[in-house]
């Protein structure tokens, strides 16, 4: 019996890996090509509000409270605005092996579970540009991170499966379009 109690303690610490290894919070970095001092909001589906002054700009976000909707505005810029998905977190996995059902529970109601991509980029397009090309740059670069996206959507829905996706493109739109 002494050894079935000792024992709980060390089984609970196990079980909830991501909480005790990656947190409850994580560092987001919102960047905004072509338009670097763009302020922003950030706020997930609990509405918990983080602001970021001045991009490019590292803040602390609280993971597992669903969507994050990021708001980006500069003068001269049409506002843009994402929603970023949370995904799975790769440590929650070792809790299928170590810490079983307890574990997986644990980090899914702390928010551990999931996670946010590092960097979140939002593409501002300047009202007016002072070229030909730097527009046609502008539009090149912003296409080749959709379908960067795109791509990795797809990829994850391959790994899925054929489950049918449960959010929308992550592609930020202009509100002013």
């Amino acid at each position: 019996l002494t050894h079935a109690l000792l024992s709980v303690p060390l089984v609970l610490g196990l079980s909830s890996c991501s909480t005790i290894t990656t947190g409850t919070t994580q560092p987001l970095t919102v960047e905004t090509p072509f338009a670097a001092g763009a302020s922003c909001t950030l706020q997930d589906s609990k509405g918990a509000t983080w602001r970021v002054s001045q991009t490019p700009q590292t803040v602390e976000v609280t993971k597992g409270d669903g969507p994050m909707t990021i708001t980006c505005k500069k003068s001269g810029h049409k506002t843009a605005t994402f929603i970023q998905e949370e995904v799975f977190a790769g440590m929650t996995a070792g809790n299928i092996i170590f810490g079983g059902v307890i574990g997986v529970a644990v980090d899914a109601a702390s928010g551990a579970a999931q996670e946010y991509p590092d960097k979140v980029t939002l593409f501002l397009e300047p009202y007016t540009f002072a070229s030909k090309s730097e527009k046609e740059e502008f539009m090149a670069l912003k296409q080749a991170h959709e379908d960067a996206l795109a791509k990795a959507e797809q990829a994850k829905r391959g790994q899925q499966g054929t489950e049918t996706p449960k959010s929308t493109s992550n592609v930020n739109k202009n509100v002013n379009e």
